[in-house]
């Protein structure tokens, strides 16, 4: 545990992000989101995401055992909830990850996806504070505290560029010949998604584009 000092508004949001995310765990991560904590804490994300069964048109279904399992890829959820998830002296529960987090968390009470106005409308409703009046150091991304309707703006850009490169990603992998050996498990998939969003910074060809 922690010791918890974050005052007024900012720590309210804190809070109750903790009580309706970080208790069941982020839902809507990409494998940008992956790559970023993984590259950051310099752990491989096998340590840290965890698998479920997905449905046959799960456009983020990851394609195992010869076609015999199709899964989903998200960040792991201990008895506590998330694993990132903290417990403070007080009882409230923080995001570990600061940062770091997933974009669709730094997003809250926004839900990525959704059109303009109504996160406009959630990012007014998630930075009100009792006098009326925001800090003055408060700006889009700083952490600890909501987003503003600019920070919100570009998170929404991002993790909708996110969302369709780590498509991309699970289409191709699916599609990839793995051959009659062994067939390759999620950490194969994994190492595959490390690749391609390196591949996806520098520009470079998709790994198996990639010709000796």
């Amino acid at each position: 545990m922690t010791a918890d000092s974050t005052p007024g508004a900012d720590g309210a949001w804190q809070s109750t992000r903790a009580e309706r995310l970080c208790y069941r765990g982020p839902r809507l991560v990409t494998g940008a989101d992956i790559v970023r904590i993984s590259r950051t804490l310099a752990l491989e994300p096998w340590h840290f995401v965890q698998t479920a069964p997905a449905a046959a048109n799960d456009p983020t279904g990851v394609v195992l055992d010869n076609a015999r399992r199709r899964v989903n890829v998200r960040i792991a959820n201990a008895a506590h909830g998330c694993v990132f998830h903290v417990l403070t002296l007080e009882g409230t529960g923080r995001c570990g990850l600061g940062e770091l987090a997933p974009v669709s968390c730094r997003m809250y009470p926004a839900v990525p996806g959704r059109d303009d106005e109504a996160d406009a409308a959630d990012a007014g409703a998630g930075r009100e504070h009792p006098t009326g009046a925001a800090p003055e150091d408060e700006g889009p991304g700083t952490v600890g505290r909501p987003l503003d309707a600019a920070g919100l703006a570009r998170a929404r850009r991002d993790w909708v560029a996110d969302r369709d490169h780590w498509f991309e990603t699970v289409r191709r992998w699916n599609e990839l010949d793995k051959g009659p050996g062994d067939p390759p498990g999620i950490e194969d998939f994994q190492r595959y998604l490390l690749e391609a969003h390196a591949a996806r910074e520098t520009g470079a060809p998709w790994p198996e584009e990639v010709v000796a």
